[in-house]
């Protein structure tokens, strides 16, 4: 009797872009070939020509739904994929398109732009889970290729990742970096920000502007009071907070905080 040979099926993937900077993309080209062996790509438009947009086992997209097609684009990739990822910090959180968003009108800043006859439809920048189900959020601006590979890895083997969400400050401990905030008086966002970047801002005595998004259960209005006794204005520490599109649900209590909209006088 003759012998069966079983041929296995190498799980699929494709990448999308929505409104974004591409960072995403260039972190998975250069990783690309550490993936090949166990991957088979069917669409990746920055990488490639030749693109098929049926189902896929995994999808990766990239950046905010800023505009209509954005969402349209989404909706339908949601509907060919068995799983989703959320690739950095413009897919999990909105990043400066939805920080921007949070304060100013979507029309004005298209107009400001394009003149005011522009016909380009635009939308206040959104999270991509917004709008569809999301398997796996994967933040960073742009994502680290170590816990990318890691959350491919899990997935292909069908595990959902774990992805910490501690803060930044513990990854300055380990790496015995001197306190940016306590020491240099820097506005350093370290204390809310979500690790994961290995605390590259401070290692290099650069303040951490939250560009990986809120860490798990971030105090807003302990940051937002040690930031005012450092002298900075309400109005700058949340603009600085609120940059990388955190949740606006964080900050409903910093407006309304006598504390804050008026802090005590500690120049005595």
């Amino acid at each position: 009797m003759p012998t069966v040979k079983m041929t296995k099926t190498i799980p699929t993937i494709s990448v999308y872009s929505l409104t974004g900077c591409a960072g995403e993309l260039l972190v998975i080209l250069e990783n690309l070939n550490k993936m090949l062996p166990y991957v088979r790509i069917l669409s990746f438009p920055f990488a490639q020509s030749t693109n098929d947009d049926g189902p896929v086992d995994i999808a990766f997209i990239e950046g905010s739904v800023s505009n209509p097609h954005d969402l349209e684009r989404l909706v339908s990739i949601r509907r060919r994929c068995k799983m989703l990822v959320a690739l950095g910090n413009c897919a999990v959180w909105g990043c400066v398109q939805k920080g921007a968003c949070s304060r100013f009108d979507a029309e004005q800043m298209r107009n400001q732009v394009y003149g005011e006859q522009s016909t380009i439809e635009v939308m206040p920048a959104s999270r991509v889970e917004d709008h569809v189900k999301v398997d796996v959020k994967l933040s960073g601006c742009p994502i680290d290729s170590t816990q990318l590979l890691a959350v491919t890895a899990s997935l292909l083997k069908d595990h959902l990742p774990y992805i910490p969400q501690k803060p930044v400050c513990l990854e300055c401990k380990l790496k015995e970096n001197p306190c940016i905030l306590i020491e240099q008086n820097l506005p350093c966002l370290g204390p809310v920000t979500a690790t994961g970047c290995g605390a590259l801002c401070p290692s290099v005595g650069a303040p951490c502007y939250g560009c990986w998004g809120p860490s798990e259960e971030p105090q807003m209005e302990a940051m937002a009071q040690v930031l005012l006794e450092k002298g900075y204005r309400l109005n700058e520490v949340l603009t600085r907070l609120q940059a990388f599109g955190a949740p606006t649900e964080l900050f409903s209590r910093l407006t309304s905080s006598q504390a804050l909209v008026n802090p005590p006088d500690r120049s005595n």
